[in-house]
């Protein structure tokens, strides 16, 4: 059952891109505008783990420090990958993102928590990365060469994706602190608070540019359905996450990210897939299915 929600949350999570790109296209990837984003969707995230948890709410300084940590670290990343996307492939993108997801968490699992190291599991990261760099195979020469800024914010992203999951994972199985949805209202109200300070300092730095250019209703609507998805998904992976090994949590999550945002891609932009969105698939579910032994 605890496998199967987490699989289930990688299904709302693959639906994330959907409502970033409609985002990013109804209100550009200006710094402001990357921080209306962050605001709406974290602002959408809190008010679900406050309803979750029946609006009660407790305090407690060790998980407040653990969910400041998270949300600087969230920011970071979203900062980091919305910037990356306006210069280069979103494949390359997505590579640097599931793989630091994967790989950083991987480690960190085995080295912090002393998680067993078995074979398939090896196995089936390395097929998930492959499946990641696919794309990155069948790339046209004739393409436009990435930028150094690029690859810069890429390893940003790698690093970002890694570490958060891993201070997440510290924070719930340590056992100290409040429990997974009081942690998870933190660590989204305080990014909303940070979000919001950060646009209202912003705006004031910026000369003859009304703040009122990045706050519309139609752009904050697909932040909230991103926050949304992003939330459950959130509640869904993390709630049993003190029962399932960081070496089996965090590759079976991206992998099944993968999975779904192929499918949601074609679903939604009428596209036919392609030999190499099937083959991606195929390895992608293939990795996944060897986590299960």
């Amino acid at each position: 059952m605890e496998i199967a929600l987490v699989i289930l949350s990688t299904v709302l999570f693959g639906g994330q891109f959907i409502a970033l790109d409609a985002y990013q296209k109804t209100n550009g990837k200006t710094f402001r505008s990357v921080l209306f984003f962050l605001f709406c969707f974290s602002l959408t995230g809190a008010l679900i783990f406050l309803s979750l948890n029946t609006f009660q709410l407790s305090f407690s300084w060790y998980t407040f420090v653990f969910a400041l940590i998270a949300a600087c670290i969230q920011i970071a990343l979203q900062f980091f990958g919305i910037k990356a996307l306006a210069k280069g492939r979103v494949e390359i993108y997505t590579l640097f993102n599931v793989s630091g997801g994967m790989s950083v968490a991987y480690l960190f699992g085995i080295s912090y928590f002393h998680e067993e190291i078995k074979v398939l599991h090896i196995i089936g990261l390395i097929l998930i990365i492959l499946c990641l760099l696919i794309p990155v195979f069948f790339e046209k020469k004739d393409e436009k060469k990435n930028s150094w800024i690029f690859w810069i914010l890429c390893i940003l992203v790698f690093l970002s994706n890694g570490f958060f999951g891993s201070v997440n994972k510290i924070h719930i199985v340590s056992g100290e602190g409040l429990s997974i949805k009081e942690y998870m209202f933190y660590m989204y109200i305080l990014m909303s608070v940070i979000s919001l300070l950060s646009l209202l300092v912003s705006s004031l730095f910026k000369k003859n540019n009304n703040i009122k250019e990045v706050i519309n209703w139609k752009p904050a609507l697909f932040a909230v359905g991103y926050g949304l998805l992003n939330g459950f998904g959130m509640f869904l992976q993390y709630m049993n996450a003190d029962k399932i090994p960081a070496s089996i949590l965090f590759p079976l999550s991206n992998g099944g990210c993968i999975v779904f945002s192929l499918i949601f891609a074609c679903i939604f932009y009428k596209r036919k897939p392609r030999l190499i969105d099937i083959i991606q698939m195929l390895v992608a579910l293939g990795g996944m299915s060897l986590f299960f032994f």
